[in-house]
């Protein structure tokens, strides 16, 4: 019996370098949008910074539209075919992202909007089934140290990846780099579709006589699951833009140059990559519960911080450098414990479609919140000019106090989460 496991450990192992560049690759993708340089690039292209805040907030609206769909049909169709598809949409997003650099006018715009459309459709492909499709592959006795190892290699190679971004940008702000960016994060996206491919579908997909609204009510009556999808819904409708809004007070009130911007949002990475292994032990050690309490007070602190910049005698950029970067591990910490809470409650059957619907929530609280405040933006509700404490403040941060606000009047709903985890905890990062 044990030497049955081994081999089959052993064969498992075989396949963890496909998976490992799979996520790695796509990482970059999942980054520009919340590191500043799609941002700082939309911001060349002469884009309103209401309507980049919509853009970078629309991916996660068509995920919360599209997923659970998509997870039915990966449960039935085949997880790769579904999989796959999708990594070919969101390559062809930074096709049109890097021609809409070419173009002028009508184009150039209609071309960003296309290429975001894109990338949350083949988004919403791929959050559908990964995690159904690497269960099966991943012994559950190495499942904690094999996804903590692949949330750090992705989210390593990203924060590299973004330090060259960097350093290209400081030798020329010009839009001649980001088409070069831009290229090369197509080069890798295409690279990895083969790569995709090339990891084995163990629990094959089957036609099942349940239709999509059965299966979809089956899996809301899995006990304490629909409560707790609520609460991350709403925790992430007040956390999901902060990291945008950051960007745009670096760039319209603080006057950050581009590869300030990319440095200082890759930062929210490096925070993230601290974050998952400090909250991973803490999920471990004292449950879920006490990890969205600490995250709670960390996320107001860290948004209501920002708007003490003028008392803090800290240098702005240095400043939204460290509040940055713990936004991320707090981001990654809260993370750490909703995965782990979703894995302790949905069943063996319609797999996909159980961790599709907390997908679906989360990203709809994200792209809700991006969505909102890029209206509020627009229609002009807050004042662009303020006084808080004595000093001048912007609409971002009105936006921000309102943010920091809600989320501690949302300490009332962890009565949401169901009982403390009790077992260890099972790491997986939220994108791959």
């Amino acid at each position: 019996m044990t030497e049955d496991a081994d081999r089959q450990n052993n064969k498992a192992s075989r396949i963890y370098p496909a998976i490992f560049m799979t996520a790695s690759l796509g990482g970059l993708s999942f980054l520009a949008f919340s590191n500043g340089l799609l941002l700082a690039y939309f911001s060349r292209l002469k884009i309103a910074s209401s309507e980049i805040l919509f853009l970078l907030a629309l991916p996660s609206i068509l995920q919360f539209l599209l997923v659970l769909i998509f997870s039915y049909l990966s449960d039935r169709v085949g997880k790769k075919v579904i999989g796959a598809s999708g990594l070919l949409c969101s390559a062809s997003a930074f096709y049109l992202f890097w021609q809409a650099g070419f173009t002028e006018g009508f184009w150039r715009h209609g071309l960003t909007v296309m290429g975001v459309i894109f990338f949350g459709i083949g988004t919403a492909m791929t959050f559908s089934n990964w995690f159904a499709l690497l269960h099966p592959l991943v012994p559950q006795q190495r499942r904690g140290r094999f996804f903590g190892r692949l949330r750090l290699t992705w989210q390593g190679v990203g924060f590299l990846f973004s330090l060259l971004v960097f350093y290209l940008l400081e030798q020329n702000p010009g839009l001649e780099v980001y088409h070069w960016v831009l290229g090369a994060l197509i080069f890798f996206l295409m690279i990895r579709i083969p790569i995709f491919w090339s990891i084995p579908e163990v629990e094959k997909s089957s036609p099942s006589e349940l239709s999509f609204f059965q299966a979809l009510v089956k899996v809301l009556r899995i006990p304490g699951y629909l409560p707790f999808c609520a609460y991350c819904f709403l925790l992430m409708l007040f956390t999901g833009a902060c990291p945008m809004i950051f960007s745009l007070l670096e760039k319209d009130v603080l006057h950050f140059t581009d590869d300030r911007i990319v440095l200082i949002g890759n930062l929210m990475a490096l925070g993230g990559m601290l974050g998952f292994i400090v909250g991973g032990r803490m999920v471990d050690r004292f449950g879920t519960k006490y990890v969205f309490l600490c995250c709670h007070f960390g996320f107001s602190a860290v948004l209501l911080l920002v708007l003490t910049r003028g008392v803090l005698m800290i240098p702005p950029v240095i400043l939204m450098a460290l509040l940055t970067a713990g936004f991320g591990m707090i981001q990654a910490a809260s993370g750490i414990a909703m995965t782990s809470e979703t894995l302790s409650l949905i069943p063996s059957e319609n797999k996909s479609l159980s961790s599709g619907l907390w997908m679906t929530l989360y990203t709809g609280g994200t792209g809700l919140s991006g969505t909102l405040f890029s209206q509020l933006l627009e229609l002009g509700v807050f004042s662009t000019d303020w006084t808080w404490m004595g000093y001048q403040m912007s609409i971002y941060d009105g936006l921000l106090l309102i943010c920091g606000g809600m989320i501690l009047l949302l300490t009332v709903t962890l009565g949401l989460i169901p009982s403390m985890i009790r077992r260890k905890a099972e790491w997986i990062p939220q994108v791959s």
